[in-house]
């Protein structure tokens, strides 16, 4: 079948004839003209059922043309609150442009076609389904075209296509309008049995404040992780996940674009058996340390998935994410990190390319609806700031679209890092630093903003709730022969 190259814009489909469409794809192009002229017919007798339509419809979705400048002059017509009759009708027509496209028999012909207006929104329903074919014909065709042009880039060509279909998804999947009466009483049945049971009510995180604050990362919430390099943002990501999985029986999985699957895999072990991470991948645990290995590793035997792909874009995360939804009904997503996710290759500018990966991310948490939680590093200026060293909403590295797509952002930052050669070694102060982790919940779209204290074991790359904080002497007898910073 021999295809001609598209028109760039998807909403120009409807300008063409059928006759092109026959040319093209051997038949005629999805539509329903009949039903058009029915639910047209039927507005004019029914002025009422319009608000209910034109939550369905847009103009473009009509494929007769002469239909689409009605349909547009009636919306017109709708919202400055004036009748809908053959007159103001073709009156409105000819101040869009259009009066010598539509002609007055034309109107009174629709009017008199039509003898009920009881089936209008099955009718809506009807033709939106007809213009989401035709748009995928469209967009099947121009993948068809670039596909066959040799100097074509394939990860464009990918993320143009995923970018088409995700439109005609959200097209598809626009919500109704929610009445507040129908609903009142089921929300408060839901708020009394939380109250009841002073439930977790997202996935629970392991950590008691946190959880208190949040109340668990929420469905189709996007939740943004970041700190300087070192700082524990990956570890903590980590340790959310394996507390969700192991102790709340969570299905996650996570993406590792950074760190291999072994190395993960060294660290979640080295936490749960509390066996220095280092002397484990180097195998100089000693035999009491490696029997506590051997005592808890069947504790990660849960429903954990890790990819550790390294070079992932949006893309290939929402792919992934799909399938890992439908086959295992995950309950959360972690992305590690944001910043090393790519956006579209012909994205100019680095800020944008970040902005698209974050509003993908979001988007996906929304369609998934499961919580997405997503590492991100924090730009060096943080480091510049005098005594001050607490990150801010402004520190987020690249773009300021993390900031505005995030539904909580949380920071953690180690007193300890801005310290290092300012603290005299071996002193209880020195090691008190060292385990300090402060986590700041720098925005939360859906509650307070506030901030709490873990301690951080960083030769089990482990954070802990400060209630369970072992004595400093303990501290130092299990990092006494351990080099200044984290093994990992």
């Amino acid at each position: 079948m021999a295809f001609k190259k598209p028109k760039k814009t998807v909403d120009n489909i409807n300008d063409e004839h059928e006759e092109e469409f026959k040319r093209d794809f051997n038949e005629i192009a999805p539509n329903v003209k009949e039903l058009e002229n029915k639910l047209l017919g039927a507005l004019f007798l029914d002025e009422e059922i319009f608000g209910e339509v034109s939550q369905i419809l847009e103009a473009r979705h009509f494929f007769v043309k002469k239909n689409r400048f009605i349909y547009q002059a009636m919306l017109s017509l709708d919202s400055r609150k004036d009748p809908i009759d053959i007159s103001t009708v073709k009156e409105e027509i000819k101040k869009l442009g259009h009066g010598n496209d539509v002609d007055v028999q034309y109107l009174i012909d629709i009017t008199e076609s039509t003898v009920t207006s009881a089936n209008a929104v099955k009718y809506a329903r009807a033709i939106l389904d007809k213009f989401l074919l035709r748009n995928l014909i469209h967009i099947a065709s121009e993948i068809v075209s670039k596909c066959l042009d040799p100097t074509v880039n394939t990860n464009s060509v990918l993320d143009d296509a995923d970018k088409d279909f995700l439109d005609i998804s959200a097209t598809l999947n626009k919500k109704k309008i929610i009445s507040v009466k129908d609903e009142l009483s089921n929300i408060l049945g839901e708020l009394a049995d939380r109250r009841a049971h002073k439930q977790v009510t997202g996935v629970p995180t392991g950590y008691d404040r946190l959880d208190d604050i949040l109340g668990g990362f929420q469905k189709s919430e996007l939740i943004i992780i970041a700190g300087r390099p070192s700082h524990g943002k990956t570890a903590l990501s980590i340790n959310i996940a394996r507390n969700a999985a192991v102790k709340a029986k969570k299905k996650i999985a996570i993406f590792s674009l950074e760190m291999s699957f072994k190395e993960l895999m060294y660290r979640m072990l080295s936490s749960e058996a509390r066996v220095n991470g280092q002397k484990l991948k180097l195998g100089k645990s000693t035999p009491e340390e490696w029997r506590s290995v051997q005592s808890t590793f069947r504790n990660l035997e849960t429903d954990l998935f890790i990819d550790d792909t390294s070079l992932m874009s949006i893309t290939d995360i929402r792919a992934k994410a799909r399938r890992l939804k439908k086959e295992h009904t995950i309950d959360m997503l972690v992305v590690d990190y944001l910043q090393l996710v790519r956006g579209p290759s012909d994205v100019e500018r680095r800020e944008l390319e970040v902005g698209y990966v974050s509003r993908g991310l979001k988007a996906l948490a929304k369609e998934l609806e499961i919580p997405v939680v997503a590492c991100a590093q924090l730009n060096r200026s943080i480091e510049q700031r005098g005594k001050e060293k607490n990150p801010q909403l402004s520190d987020l590295r690249e773009s300021g679209s993390i900031e505005q797509d995030a539904d909580v952002v949380i920071f953690v930052n180690r007193p300890y890092m801005n310290l290092i050669g300012q603290l005299e070694k071996g002193t209880e102060e020195y090691y008190k630093k060292l385990h300090q982790a402060d986590i700041i919940i720098g925005k939360n779209r859906n509650g307070p903003v506030d901030d709490m204290r873990l301690i951080f074991i960083p030769e089990y790359a482990r954070f802990e709730n400060v209630s369970k904080e072992p004595p400093v002497t303990e501290i130092i007898n299990a990092v006494a022969d351990v080099k200044e910073g984290s093994p990992f």
